[in-house]
């Protein structure tokens, strides 16, 4: 670990030395321009942890799991249970979250993907309609939330100024097939794209087959000279059976199976799902311009579960507006400042039944809750001069639920209007650029996570009326730019935050209660580093590696008799590698191989348990020509190519001893992709 520290400290010195030769521009990395908060701007000059990630990186692996595009950003790990059983972290935080992400914001252009809560799916995201991804981590961004976690913003493909239709099928083991087709129709001033998705998979274990079918619409039209009008929409059937998580001797004897309880009663999941958002975004001068969006986004979800669990049915409906005012003062325009608010409401029933045979028997809970989520947020740069950069925000959040109990009568009844105190998030930056390709910043932000319904629901049904919202302070220091002629992107980032009432996820009988567990401290290093190492009329090859040290440990955590005191924290590697190797030959031909390691990990809070480290190489080939109009793109990959055994995903503090869930083993993919333009 020592060697690895003298390392960063080292590349910090040649970073200030190399910077002196930044300003040729003979070999030029691709630039990644950022949109947070509305001041669109480099990399460098934001005053934060943000990595963008680029269509090249996003289409590097099978276009079907997310894991390789957010786990090759520092400070980012991704789980993968099943294809719909997810789990996305951001420095530590939302790793104790069940089935799902949580306390991660997640954006698709301007369009919440999260909840009032801060719940978030991102499954139902069809890869071909993204040009790029932002991640913001830790509370950095006031305009994207203040999310403990951070915020990832995804972002759609500009529409065309001409028509194109596109086919993709792909095939793969263990029964995967992936068929993508789409069709946009456009011109200087206006477009519309509609893309059909249709994913089919046996999987690799049993009960564990899927199948998802989507549509999705991304339409724009210019409105006079300055204004233009975007829509989203997206349409979901999903049904996915759940193999859940096995025993250590499971998984390491027999990890194709299911767990016995889900595979007894053929688990799974069935829901449609819909998502829609119009935005009218506005220039009124080079000084002053707004962005204004309603969405609504709806499911309807059952489950067959364990009989000791009984079914499960959701029904939810969300709406609200997001609204955003950017103006410039000062002769120079040396200040701009961004107001904005974002309202949900949101209605959400939950309903449970005796599992009779697979049917909904008798109803056992049957709870009906309307949400009220707002935010208000203000932020601001300031320029002094060419050499510094002022940010300051604040995020303000209030929030307010009804709960309607339909089946209990009397004392039992739990029906009640429930809240929880304003937060108030506050965020300063100050930037140094030490070169125009080089800068320096120190960032103190505050951030908050609200509990999820399910964490508040003891196994009985009663309403845990004690639980609090998770908050924290993250202070950060960090050093970023261009070097070797801007051949070399670097950064690194050193960061420290200290969380309290900090929600942990206990199973009681197979049911996940949350609690709050006092603090945590989050000490972290993170290290990026993209180098285009050869860039020729007729040849390129790049590098990119990040590497992340994570030592959370909980601060102070007793729960009845036990003292959890300075332990690790549940749920999070040691550390995290990812490096990748990409080419480009003028032939058409392309490939890339990706690396990843990631360290052991804490399953209990009394740490008793830790999985060992483990490395996974991917590979892709491909070639793509273009012949006139047409385009044709043939690939093929691997992935676990060592065949390594490795838990894809934890579930922690299972009472039932059911940990793990096992990740795939050596499997592969290949497809053919037509492209025509009209």
């Amino acid at each position: 670990m020592m060697r690895i520290i003298f390392s960063l400290i080292a590349l910090l010195w040649a970073g200030q030395a190399l910077c002196q030769s930044a300003d040729s521009t003979d070999v030029v990395l691709e630039e990644i321009t950022i949109s947070s908060d509305l001041f669109e701007h480099e990399t460098i000059d934001f005053g934060g942890s943000v990595t963008g990630v680029t269509p090249k990186q996003i289409n590097r692996a099978d276009q079907l799991y997310l894991q390789p595009v957010l786990n090759a950003v520092p400070g980012v790990y991704m789980q993968s249970g099943t294809l719909s059983t997810n789990r996305i972290t951001i420095r530590g935080i939302g790793a104790r979250s069940p089935f799902g992400t949580d306390k991660v914001k997640a954006y698709l252009n301007e369009i919440p993907l999260s909840t009032g809560e801060g719940e978030t799916t991102v499954e139902d995201i069809d890869f071909a309609t993204l040009q790029g991804v932002e991640v913001y981590r830790g509370p950095t961004s006031t305009v994207y939330g203040a999310g403990l976690g951070g915020a990832i913003h995804f972002q759609t493909k500009k529409p065309q100024d001409h028509s194109s239709a596109t086919a993709d099928a792909m095939f793969g083991s263990f029964g995967l097939q992936r068929y993508n087709l789409s069709a946009e129709v456009a011109d200087t001033r206006k477009s519309l794209n509609l893309l059909y998705q249709d994913v089919h998979s046996d999987g690799y274990r049993d009960n564990n087959r899927y199948d998802r079918q989507s549509i999705t619409a991304l339409g724009s039209v210019a409105v006079r000279e300055h204004s233009d009008v975007t829509l989203y929409f997206n349409y979901t059937d999903l049904e996915s059976q759940i193999p859940s998580s096995l025993s250590l001797e499971d998984y390491e004897n027999n990890p194709e199976s299911a767990a016995a309880v889900w595979g007894g009663v053929n688990g799974k999941e069935t829901s449609e799902r819909f998502r829609l958002g119009l935005s009218l975004h506005t220039r009124y001068d080079p000084r002053m311009q707004s962005d204004l969006t309603v969405f609504m986004n709806g499911s309807n979800a059952a489950e067959t579960r364990p009989t000791f669990l009984g079914n499960l049915a959701t029904d939810q409906f969300n709406t609200g507006l997001r609204a955003k005012l950017k103006r410039s003062f000062l002769p120079q325009n040396q200040l701009q400042v961004v107001l904005g608010v974002e309202g949900f409401w949101e209605q959400y029933r939950y309903q449970e039944f005796v599992n009779d045979g697979g049917q909904n028997g008798d109803q056992t809970r049957d709870f009906d809750q309307v949400r009220k989520y707002g935010n208000a947020f203000v932020a601001t740069e300031y320029y002094p001069s060419d050499r510094w950069i002022i940010s300051a925000g604040l995020n303000f959040n209030a929030s307010r639920y009804n709960l309607d109990d339909h089946l209990q009568s009397g004392a039992a009844n739990q029906s009640a209007d429930y809240g929880f105190d304003p937060m108030f998030s506050p965020k300063l930056s100050i930037l140094r650029k030490i070169t125009e390709s080089v800068s320096a910043y120190a960032l103190v932000s505050h951030g908050f996570s609200l509990p999820s319904f399910e964490q508040t629901l003891y196994p009985g049904g009663q309403i845990n009326r004690d639980l609090t919202p998770e908050s924290g302070w993250n202070y950060e220091l960090g050093l970023k730019g261009d070097a070797w002629d801007r051949s070399l992107y670097f950064e690194v980032v050193g960061y420290w935050m200290r969380t309290k009432d900090l929600i942990v996820n206990q199973t009681i009988n197979e049911v996940q209660v949350g609690i709050n567990a006092g603090s945590a401290n989050h000490q972290g290093l993170e290290l990026l580093l993209n180098h285009k190492t050869i860039q020729s009329t007729n040849f390129q090859l790049g590098q990119r590696v990040s590497y992340t040290v994570m030592n959370y440990h909980f601060d102070e955590f007793v729960e009845g008799s036990n003292d959890y005191s300075g332990n690790r924290m549940t749920g999070v590697p040691s550390y995290t590698l990812d490096y990748a190797l990409d080419f480009n030959w003028a032939l058409g031909l392309y490939g890339n191989v990706n690396y990843q390691r990631v360290g052991s990990m804490s399953i209990l809070d009394d740490s008793s348990i830790y999985t060992d480290a483990y490395s996974l190489l991917n590979a892709k080939v491909g070639y793509q020509h273009t012949l006139g109009a047409l385009t044709l793109n043939l690939y093929a990959g691997v992935n676990n190519l060592t065949d390594t055994k490795y838990a894809s995903m934890l579930q922690i503090n299972a009472s039932s001893g059911r940990y793990y869930y096992p990740g795939l083993p050596i499997n592969y993919f290949g497809g053919l992709k037509v492209s025509y333009a009209f």
